[in-house]
């Protein structure tokens, strides 16, 4: 049930076939160029002491323009002053050595040059130690200029990182490392921290595992299915760090695992079918939280259309397969029909992450349907194939306002991994009727209060549907369902509001029985 570590792929690729090359020359040479400018050229030597072909990065400290460097080749460029950082990479050994220079072109050629055998070892720890037979390490480190997103990005086992000292003011040292259980069902630990002014005479850090938060992850199957992914990305604040302080497990759904990360904002995703993702977290040092991805069901979010300036109405804003914990991103083919005491306004089938508005001829009654189906090919046994919503609203198209009305969130109560109730059982689920505050800040949201919700239940993959009971207890909703001996249950609630306006959610094949 537990997965292994994604082994990740470097970031930005800088490996190359091990070449011979002139020698290595690190002061100017005079030649010919065009006015204004010169040219820069780059050498690289391994730690073996052999000329290696790679690539680097030149940054001009006025404009920010970045130059891609190949090694032996002349890129024109701007006079100016440069930091150029570079990630010396040695397929023979499996060494990587990360360096930066600073060079100023005035004209002519300036040949730049990186030598990793002034390289320092990178070593990074935590503690208590981790059994070294039960872990396979991973190191992690980022050059970057000022506050530049990381230039380099680069990977290495224990052992085969290395950096080069550097006093330039206006250079970052991130560096981080992650362990890997090597069987299922381990806990997986990923740390990152910075060197915040030059290149230190090499690094040598302990991190202490009481100081990481804990999440723990459960990647259920259902809504999709097979092969997934998941991802930690951190947001530290820090552009530096971007490109390394992240964490990824994949296996085969259901899954789960936990991650050990430092402390600070999280995004979590997961990709599978569809890419998902949630918002940010804050994650505090030592907390222990628990996420679940996956959770039947994925029907509409909580978004509604709005009314804008020139008379329009913006119609696609709801997501329709919205994962409840990771509610952003997954894609759909949507069929919307918009129309006005019987008569059609706009009728348009879209992709999602297009954009559907349209006008309005006047102040009145809608009713708009939505019908959603995933753009990709999924197996026939995969939950919430097919979601939809009726609205029924008020609009005035000489205002800036989202609609009015209450979408439903559905959430069947005792699941298991598999989303699947017990045979012949009743399930509890959960209506969380949703009004999501507009993304535009500019789009006022109207008052607004729940007058009565209805729900059904049907057991054919939605052909007929039959009456289930709803009980209110404060802002908490629910509906009972008797369940069948197998097959899948498909939900339907309508959410009347105190204005008359009506939303009708409904999600096919919403959880399984077995």
């Amino acid at each position: 049930m537990f997965g292994g570590l994604l082994k990740v792929r470097r970031i930005y690729a800088l490996v190359g076939a091990t070449a011979v090359l002139t020698p290595l020359l690190l002061a100017n040479a005079g030649s010919a160029a065009a006015s204004g400018g010169g040219s820069l050229t780059l050498a690289m030597v391994g730690r073996d002491g052999k000329a290696v072909a790679g690539q680097a990065r030149a940054v001009n400290l006025k404009t920010l323009g970045v130059y891609t460097l190949t090694t032996g080749k002349a890129v024109k460029v701007p006079a100016g002053g440069y930091d150029v950082v570079a990630d010396i990479w040695n397929t023979k050994d499996g060494t990587d050595t990360l360096g930066a220079r600073h060079v100023t072109v005035s004209s002519g050629s300036v040949k730049v040059g990186f030598d990793a055998r002034g390289g320092r070892p990178v070593r990074e720890a935590l503690t208590p130690a981790l059994p070294s037979s039960g872990y396979d390490q991973q190191l992690r480190a980022d050059i970057c200029v000022g506050d530049t997103p990381g230039e380099i990005d680069a990977y290495a086992d224990p052992g085969h990182m290395y950096v080069i000292p550097s006093g330039i003011a206006g250079i970052k040292l991130a560096y981080g490392a992650s362990w890997t259980p090597r069987t299922a069902g381990g806990d997986h630990y990923s740390v990152v921290a910075e060197y915040g002014k030059g290149v230190p005479r090499g690094v040598s850090a302990t991190f202490h595992r009481s100081t990481l938060a804990s999440i723990a992850v459960t990647a259920r199957s259902g809504p999709q299915t097979g092969q997934a992914l998941v991802q930690l990305d951190s947001d530290s604040g820090d552009s530096c760090e971007w490109g390394i302080e992240n964490l990824g497990v994949e296996d085969t759904l259901p899954f789960g695992f936990t991650a050990h990360v430092s402390a600070g904002s999280w995004e979590i995703s997961q990709d599978a079918q569809d890419f998902i993702a949630g918002t940010w977290h804050q994650y505090g040092k030592g907390r222990h939280y628990k996420t679940v991805i996956g959770h039947a069901v994925w029907g509409p979010g909580g978004q509604l259309p709005y009314t804008w300036d020139g008379g329009n109405i913006y119609l696609n804003t709801t997501t329709m397969f919205a994962d409840p914990e990771l509610p952003d991103y997954s894609d759909a083919r949507v069929a919307y029909k918009l129309t006005k005491s019987g008569r059609t306004v706009v009728s348009r089938t879209i992709d999602m992450f297009s954009t559907l508005e349209t006008k309005l001829p006047g102040a009145g009654w809608y009713t708009l349907s939505e019908s959603a189906t995933h753009t990709h090919a999924m197996p026939a046994s995969a939950l919430s194939p097919k979601s939809s919503l009726l609205l029924h609203f008020y609009a005035d198209p000489s205002k800036v306002q989202q609609i009015r009305g209450y979408l439903t969130r559905f959430w069947p109560e005792a699941l298991n991994v598999r989303n699947q109730a017990k045979p012949g059982a009743t399930t509890t689920v959960d209506l969380g009727l949703q009004r999501s505050r507009p993304q535009d800040g500019q789009v006022r949201q109207l008052s607004d209060s729940v007058k009565k919700v209805q729900a059904w239940a049907s057991t054919d993959g939605g052909r007929t549907w039959h009456t289930v009971q709803v009980s209110h207890s404060g802002s908490a909703w629910k509906a009972v369902v008797h369940d069948p001996r197998s097959g899948a249950v498909s939900l339907r609630s309508e959410v009347t509001d105190a204005y008359g306006d009506t939303a009708t959610t409904t999600v096919v094949n919403a959880y399984a029985v077995g």
